[in-house]
């Protein structure tokens, strides 16, 4: 009896690890296949977006700072006007009727780690920025980085911003399940990846002081519902137009409240936005994730040569 209950469990357990191979196995393999359907959309290189909105408007410019990766930059928009930095300063103008200075250091195809640089960059252009908007996480979750290396940038990122008085607001990790190139098992391994490291982006950035915005929860069911509007025609991994100013429209009273101008028709902005009755049943293991990361590396530690990786990243886009 007790050799055969032994037998049965071995079978399970054999018959388990199998299956959890071929699973990655063949989620390694679509990975593979869809790598070419995410290549660059061969527009060349293409450099965040920075400059005054509002012009026309009285007072001192507010100065609005912008990090992060592709999606900060607004890679794949057809029309300049509609990427992300560019629609959120324009709001914010209106909002404040006061002219507003954009100054955006993100890179296309960055990681989380390059929130350091990056940092080290604004500051050194704009010494004291009014507030910074980070959008960042998506190339994490593509490049299968450890969410640890993932929470550790963007933690000591938004305290260094919040000593000097900054107001940030963290727009968290899409939703990679929406991107259509992606079928299962991949689809369900990118959702779930990317719910986590949203979830621990939201719990280190409010930990530091900022504010977030969840886009899994605001974007996810737009892109979900209409992918052949949300997404660039070019690669179907990059928001198009539309999607860009989905996405600025959900950010931008985040913004405006932590510029102190928040709108009318948005009340109270609360510092953490994401969709009521959302499910997060990976929270746990965001919250673990968040109480291992430590400080490894501030923004004012940042090396020169660190700057210049920025510089050479943004010349040298990659996908992203």
């Amino acid at each position: 009896m007790g050799r055969t209950v032994l037998r049965a469990a071995g079978v399970a357990v054999a018959s388990t690890l199998g299956l959890a191979l071929a699973v990655m196995a063949l989620t390694t393999a679509e990975g593979l296949m869809v790598r070419d359907k995410l290549a660059p959309t061969r527009m060349g290189s293409v450099l965040p977006r920075s400059g005054r909105y509002g012009t026309h408007r009285p007072g001192s410019p507010l100065r609005l700072g912008m990090l992060g990766d592709s999606l900060a930059v607004g890679y794949g928009a057809v029309d300049p006007d509609e990427t992300p930095g560019t629609l959120l300063a324009m709001g914010l103008a209106d909002a404040a009727d006061r002219p507003v200075e954009l100054t955006n250091v993100a890179v296309v195809g960055a990681e989380s780690t390059a929130l350091i640089a990056q940092l080290a960059q604004l500051l050194e252009e704009v010494p004291e920025p009014d507030v910074v908007v980070i959008v960042v996480g998506a190339n994490d979750v593509m490049h299968l980085k450890r969410l640890t290396d993932a929470l550790w940038p963007l933690s000591e990122t938004v305290r260094d911003l919040r000593r000097r008085h900054v107001q940030v607001v963290v727009a968290t990790c899409p939703d990679l399940g929406t991107v259509q190139p992606f079928s299962q098992p991949l689809r369900f391994f990118a959702h779930w990846s990317s719910r986590l490291t949203a979830t621990g982006q939201a719990i280190v950035a409010l930990r530091a002081g900022g504010r977030t915005v969840s886009l899994a929860d605001t974007l996810g069911p737009l892109f979900r519902r209409d992918p052949e509007g949300m997404f660039s025609v070019h690669d179907h991994l990059h928001p198009s137009d539309a999607g860009y100013r989905a996405a600025a429209a959900a950010i931008l009273p985040s913004v405006c409240a932590a510029a102190g101008y928040p709108r009318p028709q948005d009340a109270v902005v609360p510092h953490r936005v994401y969709r009521k009755g959302s499910k997060h049943p990976l929270a746990w293991w965001a919250f673990r994730a968040s109480r291992r990361v430590g400080a490894r590396l501030t923004a004012s530690e940042s090396t020169v040569e660190g700057i210049r990786t920025a510089r050479t990243q943004r010349t040298h886009p990659e996908s992203g």
